[in-house]
């Protein structure tokens, strides 16, 4: 990679970023598509989003991706908001047109992309989802889109229902464990995890909670952790005889749809095979 005075950047703010994978994935597509751009981590403070929103614009910068913490306070300063994401309350794409900022939230594509090349049929089907954060409310509203019977289960019911608004009428919410939720875990089609259980030095041995014999074969669960790329609910759930899927799926996609917005591509056109190999060698 050479840079110049002809290199666009495009990057990713968190708060800490240090740990994100995303560079590996987004500076390989970037190379195979011959690009002349760079992507790169910034740290940014909470308090700092207001000049950093502006900074885009002043570098003329072609846009960020939004992680944790970041992701609701970047929408006061955006000049416009996709309509998806506006109603998630949640922003994890930035894109810059001609100065205009516009935010969108690429999560829910990208996880039912990831769902669709997996083979997972999804439409109508009656999912769980536990938690109740922002990957859960991107997750809900595009399984909603869907016909799905969504139900949210999280440690605090108010959260959970907040969550399962965005899901349509048929949507229902339920606290981790009681008879209601052991049902839904039992009846659930497809089972999503939106917690950070699992991924975190202090929870890698952890999972949402089932009961034993809950899971059971012809369910599909599916993890948004992506490392490890086996957590305990994957396996536990493959022990079940259940269909068990990671999350690095979605954590391309996800990407590669910002990759198309910042690049005015189609998404046939993203090279979604060389970013996921990318992350594949930055995670070995």
């Amino acid at each position: 990679m050479v840079i110049s005075g002809k290199t666009r950047v495009v990057g990713v703010w968190g708060y800490p970023v240090g740990h994100s994978r995303s560079p590996a994935m987004h500076n390989a597509a970037i190379a195979a598509l011959g690009l002349d751009w760079v992507y790169v981590p910034f740290a940014v403070a909470p308090v700092a989003v207001a000049e950093a929103v502006a900074g885009i614009r002043a570098l003329g910068m072609l846009g960020v991706n939004v992680t944790v913490p970041l992701k609701q306070a970047v929408i006061p300063y955006l000049d416009e908001i996709d309509p998806v994401a506006e109603r998630l309350g949640s922003v994890n794409t930035i894109v810059n047109r001609d100065g205009i900022l516009t935010g969108y939230s690429t999560d829910g594509p990208g996880f039912l992309w990831d769902l669709a090349d997996n083979g997972v049929s999804f439409e109508g089907k009656r999912v769980l989802i536990w938690g109740a954060g922002g990957a859960s409310r991107a997750v809900a509203a595009a399984l909603a889109e869907r016909d799905c019977r969504v139900t949210v289960a999280n440690r605090t019911l108010a959260r959970a229902r907040d969550v399962a608004s965005l899901a349509g009428q048929g949507a229902s919410a339920v606290e981790w464990g009681g008879e209601a939720y052991d049902e839904a875990v039992a009846g659930a089609e497809l089972l999503v995890n939106t917690t950070s259980l699992g991924m975190t030095p202090a929870s890698v041995n952890e999972m949402p909670f089932v009961k034993p014999g809950a899971l059971h074969a012809g369910q599909v669960v599916y993890d948004l952790v992506y490392a490890p790329e086996r957590t305990r609910l994957l396996v536990e759930a493959s022990a079940a005889g259940c269909r068990a899927i990671g999350g690095l799926g979605m954590l391309v996609r996800q990407g590669a749809v910002s990759l198309a917005y910042w690049a005015n591509l189609d998404l046939a056109d993203v090279p979604v095979e060389c970013m996921a190999a990318a992350l594949t060698a930055a995670a070995s």
